[in-house]
């Protein structure tokens, strides 16, 4: 059995967090693991305490990981990262292997901070050239790789993220939810981050232009930052009252959320894969999404699509989806079906096999 050292330190970190949680404690069936955390993660996650750890306080994203990964990264099989902060320098591993999920970095370089920019194409192009494999999670992701970076496609292995349909379900209540924190009979919903790139000022300027058709209905947005709501929302005071802002929620409230949504809508410019708008699928949540980046790779012909630049397409395909009770159900019924073709199970058994013969 190979050995698998794996920096799992980014294990509640949204989306990363989520795929990372998934996918490491099956792969104990088929390595013997290895694992780089700190002390935090290991308060949350009790599945830790069974394996071999390699604590360290450094950053993620720092100068101190780079110096210090080369020491804390034992002799082993492989060494994996979960995302592109690989370490520079040489390692006591026989093969390192990365995941990277998307570009967004240098494909929107212009959005960012000169320190970012030159952070992440330096991180993103060293991952590319020393990783003796590379994984990523769409056809699209692969795509821009390929266009920002010069990476052979013969280098890259696509396997696509997961839901887990026992835990995002249609059935269970949610009624402690809905009064947890006092939700609306009716909303739609919004579950990321709220990078610029996740389009939330567009989508509330949309729902803006729906609010005199539907007066009893609201926006319900979650996620970071935590606690300061969008700009879009303190520049205009008459909203607030229609968009409930909720912030981080705690983990195990995310199915009931999604389980009472009329529906979730997903308007995000750029998407490695769209991991919300699957688990609302699995959870009975019908599923409004832009028609750009790798979200129609995921989402097949069982979600209504929008054009993510346009607020009139977006509040339309909203208004439609109220009033158009069969096109809720057809949709609903479409993304259960779909959000079965997509299981952690089967992500970690490709990751497997193509780890076990590197």
């Amino acid at each position: 059995m190979k050995e698998l050292c794996i920096d799992v330190r980014m294990a509640f970190r949204a989306g990363i967090g989520t795929y990372i949680r998934n996918i490491v404690p099956p792969l104990a069936n088929f390595f013997k693991l290895r694992l780089i955390t700190d002390e935090e993660s290991i308060s949350k996650w009790p599945f830790l305490n069974q394996y071999d750890l390699i604590l360290t306080s450094a950053p993620i994203y720092s100068i101190e990981e780079q110096i210090k990964f080369p020491f804390l990264v034992p002799k082993c099989d492989l060494f994996w990262t979960p995302h592109y902060n690989i370490p520079f320098s040489a390692l006591k591993s026989k093969k390192r292997v990365v995941t990277i999920h998307d570009v967004y970095h240098l494909a929107f370089a212009k959005t960012l901070k000169f320190s970012q920019r030159l952070y992440s194409k330096l991180m993103i192009n060293r991952a590319v050239n020393i990783s003796d494999h590379i994984f990523t999670i769409s056809q699209f992701s692969q795509d821009e790789m390929i266009k920002y970076t010069g990476c052979s496609a013969e280098k890259i292995s696509i396997i696509p993220l997961g839901v887990d349909a026992s835990y995002f379900s249609e059935k269970g209540s949610s009624a402690p939810v809905r009064e947890k924190y006092q939700l609306p009979s009716n909303y739609f919903l919004f579950v990321s981050t709220l990078a610029p790139h996740k389009n939330v000022d567009r989508l509330i300027s949309a729902w803006n232009t729906l609010l005199e058709k539907f007066p009893s209905w609201k926006l319900v947005l979650v996620g970071k930052p935590g606690k300061e709501p969008p700009k879009k929302l303190k520049d205009q005071p008459s909203l607030q009252k229609s968009v409930l802002f909720l912030g981080q929620v705690d983990n195990q409230d995310l199915p009931a959320l999604y389980r009472d949504a009329y529906a979730t809508v997903h308007p995000s410019l750029y998407e490695g894969f769209g991991l919300s708008p699957l688990e609302a699928m699995s959870s009975g949540c019908p599923a409004i999404v832009s028609k750009a980046a790798s979200l129609p790779e995921v989402c097949g012909d069982s979600a209504l699509y929008v054009d993510p630049y346009d607020i009139h397409d977006i509040a339309s395909a909203m208004e439609k989806i109220i009033q158009d009770p069969l096109l809720h159900a057809e949709l609903k019924a479409k993304g259960l079906r779909r959000s079965q073709d997509f299981t952690w199970a089967q992500t970690v058994e490709k990751y497997a096999a193509i780890m076990e013969g590197l």
